[in-house]
């Protein structure tokens, strides 16, 4: 791994222990919570980031997480419904007064 920005995807993350993966193309790298940005909340799983990748002893860790919109079919999809379901519950509030 270079010093460049990746991009991958949160795999798992154990709030106890407070450290997780990402998946990337390069293969898991390990974090841990502190190099996750605090304003935007614990990691999810399947959450869409970018990083920096630094040698952490013989491995790599990733650094300077950030999140980054999903712009993947599946998730535009997932969007229009969310998006429609809305939409149907506020005409169906107005029929019911």
């Amino acid at each position: 791994m270079k010093d460049e920005v990746y991009v991958g995807k949160v795999k798992q993350y154990d709030p106890e222990k407070g450290y997780g993966f990402i998946g990337s193309s390069e293969g898991d790298i390990f974090f841990h919570i502190s190099d996750f940005p605090s304003a935007d909340g614990e990691p999810k799983r399947h959450d869409r980031v970018k990083f920096t990748a630094v040698k952490n002893g013989d491995k790599f860790k990733a650094v300077k997480i950030e999140r980054v919109e999903d712009n993947s079919a599946k998730a535009k999809k997932t969007k229009v419904v969310q998006n429609n379901k809305s939409i149907t519950s506020a005409l169906l509030s107005n029929f019911k007064r």
